[in-house]
């Protein structure tokens, strides 16, 4: 399925002419992406204590997110349609939304898609990307299980510490796992046009991907799901995960 670039760059074009905004003008939300585990900063290879008091440690931690969209006091939900790919194990994850238009907003919610959306996911090239965009060859490497079976959603690797010792992986894809997370807030965000991006904190609870209040995943018990061979622990995962999120 080949993907060109040139009509979403003409549409952008006539967009800016239209408008007479430059790119530079337009409000504009910078999202970095953080790593914790229960409710501290984590970095992947630290060793921990799960909910039994076990030691354990994350070994990889990535996730497609895109879809976003911000909603504009006036306006209601403005779509930023975005995928990034999120790599735990670097600095410096972040996404840049840039609203349309060239005048102030105030933002009171934010949403963001945790997967790749349906029709970007099965049946898709990854050649037919840039190299480097994010579900390019290149930039999906790691990430993409094949034509027919799409991209990898999120993927959390790593090892219980106990005699012996317990790895565990759960790799989440499929349309069926696609999930959107939401947040709103009542003092509006005031993003100006013109200005350096607003910056914004997502923050992930590795802890919470496992420790529910409906539910735990224990490694001992549910150790590994790659969608296909074990639907119902990818579907329990990604609940958790889902409700991991925080916004700061």
């Amino acid at each position: 399925m080949k993907k060109t670039s040139t009509p979403l760059l003409m549409l952008a074009l006539l967009l800016l002419a239209a408008t007479g905004c430059q790119p530079d003008e337009s409000p504009s939300l910078r999202l970095a992406f953080d790593l914790a585990w229960d409710g501290a900063p984590y970095t992947l290879g630290e060793v921990v204590l799960d909910n039994q008091g076990r030691d354990i440690r994350l070994d990889r931690m990535e996730a497609y997110v895109s879809q976003f969209a911000l909603h504009d006091v006036d306006e209601g939900w403005v779509n930023v349609d975005t995928v990034q790919r999120i790599r735990f194990a670097e600095e410096g994850n972040h996404v840049v939304l840039d609203l349309p238009g060239c005048e102030d907003r105030h933002i009171d919610g934010l949403r963001m898609g945790l997967g790749v959306p349906a029709d970007q996911n099965v049946d898709v090239d990854p050649a037919g990307y840039p190299a480097d965009h994010p579900l390019g060859f290149a930039g999906s490497a790691g990430m993409h299980w094949g034509w027919a079976a799409g991209y990898i959603f999120s993927v959390y690797d790593g090892r219980l510490l106990v005699d012996p010792e317990q790895p565990f992986s759960y790799h989440a894809g499929d349309d069926r796992l696609y999930r959107t997370v939401e947040f709103s807030w009542e003092d509006a965000w005031l993003l100006e046009a013109g200005e350096e991006p607003q910056n914004r904190i997502l923050t992930l609870d590795a802890y919470k991907c496992l420790h529910g209040s409906e539910d735990v995943i224990d490694p001992t018990v549910d150790a590994q799901t790659h969608t296909g061979n074990n639907l119902e622990l990818a579907t329990r995962w990604v609940t958790l995960y889902l409700q991991a999120w925080t916004l700061k």
